[in-house]
């Protein structure tokens, strides 16, 4: 018997608006060459999340436009090595990315629970 986390492990993408209450919604839209998951409209507080596996060739790549009134960036959020989400071990396990996205940055915690201190900084606003 096989085990398929083993083999393919997924990866879930979550994201959290820490966005100031009082200001524009954030606006969050994610997607790859074969998957446009659509826009969410995030509220200070509110989640959105997402899980894929990568494929046989791991060239899995997934990218995502943030908006915040008149602010707005775009990155990936999932591409092999090339990207804050990412293995950081030999060995494969299911990889948990969660966002924070607030008024000054993104930060980034490679947890699925994370405390305030395993968050990272990842960029700023465009």
């Amino acid at each position: 018997m096989t085990n398929a986390s083993f083999w393919n492990p997924a990866i879930t993408e979550t994201f959290t608006s820490a966005i100031s209450q009082s200001t524009p919604l954030l606006d969050v839209h994610c997607q790859s060459k074969d998957n446009d998951l659509g826009v969410r409209t995030l509220k200070p507080g509110d989640k959105f999340d997402f899980s894929f596996h990568r494929n046989l060739l791991d060239t899995t790549h997934f990218y995502c436009k943030f908006t915040w009134g008149a602010n707005t960036t775009t990155f990936d959020v999932y591409y092999k090595h090339k990207s804050p989400c990412k293995y950081t071990g030999v060995i494969a396990t299911d990889l948990y990315c969660t966002w924070m996205i607030e008024d000054n940055a993104i930060y980034l915690a490679r947890t699925n629970n994370p405390s305030p201190h395993d968050f990272e900084y990842v960029r700023t606003w465009d």
